[in-house]
């Protein structure tokens, strides 16, 4: 008779007591959803008995480890249960029983439907996505199983782990890691589990009840500590309290090429039973034995006087050049590649071939699907592609074919400190799509900041959009911020590909939901998108040259940058390295993924991708994205003269990453580059979010982190205590500038008066900091009388309130592209009974202090015309209609419908009345050109 459960029936009972919390105890009756009928007199109360019967609607929920450590896994639950559990804080086991932890759950009247997955922190083991409890009170989870057992499973039957985790770590070349107990109880002195490194070239591995099978090879690993080695980690801190392995010098030799199959790693009892086996994580491992900084992509090679196209793709079996004489259609010529002991494939090749296309193709262990994918990709270090981003241009960057006249010899404007920086945030489309004294054929188009394009024979004249820009140059701003301008994925680059609107939606009340339906029907198929979906990072964005299938995007990309150097406004750049628009073997826009799967993304320890960002998280500690980033930021800076980088979600990058960046820019110099590198800015969004929040993957750079690095950092602290509120609070939140106690909306949320007046002295002191530069040390009598330095305040109660130690680390906004526009915050926060010129003079005092902050000034295109996105407070994919701007101020665009579903919907409610009243709140063209006037001012003053 085979026992109950397939482990020994000794449970570990030392590592289950530290998995369960000491709890009171709770009456389980295992065999009836019914309790056994209360003894005593016939009287006994309704009330007891009505808990009762409520206490016995549960489900028990088992769960079985072979390896039996169930410290630190809880339970998510969902679904017909009186409580539902949130995924940051998993319920804790009811009990122990022989089998292991239970969760005894309670349930709804009726319950048909529950689903539970085991899980800790973004670790997921066994589940099932549906149980009926009236069928079922009693159900076991085992391993990584997604399915229930309803009867105790034999656990000998049960895959001993899954090659689709990857919980093991290569960190060296000779060292992995593995948070696995190295004995039953952890102790070294105890009787040793056996380890053991497993390899298939052919990826043929797979898990069973008696472990890795289908191995070609396989090492024993030797146990070399409880922790994980000092320099690891440095490079890997997350994985503190991990198992310190070893491969014997031995094996390395035969070892160091197991990166390009299949590789596991497995753990025996010391009586040799399997008890756990996973995939393993190879970027450590890489980054030690395969580092470069040989070139990539095509290049020169002066050593042998010829072209070489070069990859960077140390696990793949074997790497193909496909060559194509045409850029669209026709057939590939194959080239076989050449590799080196750095995993480098190359192909030297002819001359002639200029202007013409290749891809790559590779074959290559994926972890994603477990097995070996054969894919066609382009080069991530493309200087110039196809439309859409489908094959590889070769080009000279140098020709002068692909230079404006006098682009070597054209004036840089200058900058002295970078506390003279001040920022106008702009979209590329924005810019022109919408302005009639453009060319048709420049709606959108690179070309449409270029006079000699614009106006041929008239080279003085200046579109509505030109004049603007000019205008702001001569009142003292002097850096213009382009949204995404490099090759990005999410809109088709092609005209004849374009989806556009049909039909005319001014006809439309101001609140209505047609403008928005319309909209959405084609905003993945128009020609808008903010482009925050990176695929080429090196290349410029196809779908605002007026010839996307070939070099002209490097000439108008050119021509742009310096007709703006030509108005007297230097260039910055919104580069996005923390994600990729995709991953994978099968997308199109993904690349350096289906490269060297699994390398360029930042994981979890359990393999799976990160997507706190968004999606498809990039690991810049890993030493070959890094070296991209650095040599993609100094090929902007080198071959376009840009003059600033601003870093999306640059806390997800690391110190080291942006010092090295700052490092190479400072190396550039003006007589061998063409520019002097040492006066280019760089800044970028500072938050500290996800897996690397509190440092938990090393010091990134977040706002804690940056002071003293001379790295500029937005401040959220003027925003919120200005506008009131937060980004996550609601909408109708006022702050020092919207009227808080001084001037209530009426919002119950907001508190009596005397909280009010409490609240506003509060956000007040984050106002006053970020006037005076966010100095962490800068002293100051804040709301409770006390002399407080910066860093001793708090902000939202558990921040610093002050963090810089420069005011040019101090990036103060009060709006930018995310979320809503300045003037739609204050149409959403000032009381109902201000008036279109009262809610414009509001916007005027926010502007005033950006601009008179001790720091550098941001502001976001068109909010000094009173800008309006008609209440969108996310307006990436909302296509040209909410993303439009009047440079001549006539128009705001408030009040051109609801704003799209897609992320507004949840607040119709709320915003419907306001733009139904766009009458009445929408400013005239005498008020809007007020406001512009006293922007100007206020910059002038600056």
């Amino acid at each position: 008779m085979q026992a109950r459960v397939g482990l020994n029936n000794n449970v570990n009972t030392s590592l289950l007591k530290a998995a369960v919390p000491k709890i009171a105890a709770i009456p389980v009756y295992r065999n009836s959803l019914t309790p056994p009928r209360c003894q005593g007199k016939h009287s006994a109360s309704a009330e007891l008995t009505g808990k009762l019967e409520e206490q016995a609607k549960t489900i028990r929920i088992h769960y079985l480890r072979r390896d039996q450590n169930y410290i630190g896994w809880g339970l998510h639950v969902w679904g017909d249960v009186t409580n539902q559990t949130s995924w940051s804080t998993p319920q804790q086991p009811t009990g122990l029983g022989p089998e292991g932890p239970y969760w005894d759950i309670l349930l709804l009247t009726s319950a048909n439907h529950v689903g539970v997955l085991i899980h800790k922190g973004e670790e997921k083991a066994a589940g099932a996505e549906h149980i009926d409890p009236s069928k079922n009170s009693e159900v076991w989870l085992a391993g990584t199983e997604q399915h229930p057992f309803f009867d105790p499973p034999d656990m000998n039957h049960i895959a001993a782990g899954t090659l689709f985790k990857s919980y093991a770590h290569w960190v060296k070349a000779t060292t992995l890691v593995w948070r696995v107990p190295v004995s039953e109880d952890g102790e070294l002195t105890s009787p040793q589990r056996k380890f053991k490194l497993h390899y298939s070239g052919g990826s043929h591995m797979h898990v069973t009840g008696k472990g890795v099978e289908g191995a070609e090879d396989w090492v024993p690993l030797r146990i070399a500590g409880l922790n994980i080695p000092a320099d690891v980690m440095a490079k890997y801190p997350h994985l503190y309290g991990s198992t310190h392995l070893e491969i014997e010098p031995q094996y390395l030799d035969k070892v160091r090429e197991w990166c390009r199959g299949q590789v596991a790693v497995s753990v025996e009892s010391h009586t040799g039973r399997v008890l756990d086996c996973t995939g393993v994580q190879l970027a450590g491992m890489l980054d030690d034995l395969y580092y470069t900084d040989e070139p990539l992509g095509d290049h020169y090679c002066k050593q042998t006087q010829s072209h070489v196209i070069s990859v960077w793709a140390p696990t793949a079996q074997k790497v193909e050049l496909l060559h194509f004489w045409e850029l669209r259609g026709g057939q590939a010529d194959v080239h076989t590649m050449k590799k080196n002991e750095k995993g480098v494939w190359s192909f030297r090749r002819p001359g002639d071939w200029k202007d013409t296309a290749y891809k790559y193709r590779v074959t290559v262990f994926c972890p994603w699907t477990n097995q070996i994918e054969t894919v066609e990709v382009t080069d991530p270090y493309s200087r110039c592609t196809t439309g859409n981003g489908e094959r590889s241009l070769l080009v000279d960057l140098n020709s002068p074919a692909l230079m404006p006249p006098g682009w070597w010899e054209h004036r840089v404007p200058g900058l002295t400190h970078w506390t003279d920086v001040s920022v106008y945030e702009l979209h590329i489309r924005d810019f022109s799509a919408t302005d009639p004294s453009v060319p048709h054929h420049l709606h959108g188009k690179y070309r449409a900041f270029c006079r000699q394009h614009l106006y041929p024979n008239e080279p003085r004249r200046l579109s509505h959009g030109l004049a603007h820009l000019k205008s702001l140059q001569e009142a003292g701003l002097n850096h213009i911020h382009l949204l995404p301008s490099y090759d990005f994925g999410s809109v088709p680059e092609r005209p004849e590909e374009q989806a556009y609107v049909q039909e005319d939606l001014s006809q439309y009340p101001p609140d209505s939901e047609r403008q928005q339906q319309v909209i959405l029907s084609i905003a993945d198929r128009d020609a808008f998108n903010w482009g925050y979906d990176p695929v080429h990072y090196g290349v410029p964005e196809g779908s605002y040259s007026t010839a996307p299938d070939g070099p002209m995007r490097i000439l108008e990309y050119r021509e742009m940058v310096q007709a703006l150097h030509s108005l007297g406004l230097r260039v910055v750049l919104d580069v996005v390295y923390n994600h990729t628009f995709a991953s994978g073997p099968y997308s199109q826009n993904s690349v350096l993924d289906k490269i060297v799967p699994g390398y360029y993304h930042r994981r979890q320890e359990d393999g799976e991708m990160c997507h706190s960002t968004c999606c498809n998280n990039t690991a810049s500690e890993h030493r070959m994205f890094e070296r991209l980033m650095i040599e993609d930021i100094t090929h902007w800076a080198r071959h376009y003269r840009v003059d600033g980088f601003r870093f999306d979600i640059m806390g997800h990058h690391f110190i080291s990453n942006m010092t090295a960046i700052r490092n190479a820019l400072n190396s550039l110099a003006l007589e061998r580059d063409g520019v002097d590198g040492r006066h280019i800015y760089i800044y970028g969004e500072a938050w500290d979010f996800g897996e690397v929040a509190l440092n938990q993957r090393g010091r990134n750079a977040s706002q804690h982190n940056l002071g003293g690095s001379r790295i500029g950092a937005f401040n959220d602290r003027m925003r919120d205590g200005a506008m009131g509120g937060s980004p996550y609070q609601p909408p109708d939140c006022q702050g020092f500038a919207t009227g808080l106690a001084t001037d209530p909306n009426g919002a119950h949320h907001q508190g009596s008066a005397q909280e009010q007046l409490a609240t506003l002295l509060h956000r007040t002191d984050w106002v006053r900091f970020a006037l005076a530069g966010n100095l962490k040390d800068f002293e100051a009598v804040v709301a409770d009388g006390r002399l407080l330095a910066g860093q001793h305040d708090t902000y939202h109660g558990n921040q610093p309130l002050a963090y810089g130690c420069d005011p040019a680390e101090n990036v103060v906004f009060n709006g930018c592209h995310d979320n809503e526009a300045i003037f739609d915050q204050v149409m959403m926060k000032v009381g109902s009974h201000v008036d279109a010129d009262g809610r414009a003079r509001v916007c005027g005092l926010s502007h005033a202090l950006v601009l008179l902050s001790q720091g550098v000034p941001f502001t976001h295109a068109g909010d000094d015309l009173l800008r309006s996105k008609s209440l969108d407070r996310d307006s990436y994919n909302s296509g040209d209609w909410f993303n439009r701007i009047d440079w001549t101020g006539q128009h705001n665009n408030f009040g051109v419908g609801l704003p799209p579903a897609s992320k507004n919907q949840h607040a119709w409610p709320f915003k419907q009345p306001l733009l139904a009243a766009a009458d009445r709140y929408r400013p005239t063209p005498e008020i809007i050109a007020r406001q512009a006037a006293y922007f100007k001012a206020l910059l002038r003053v600056r």
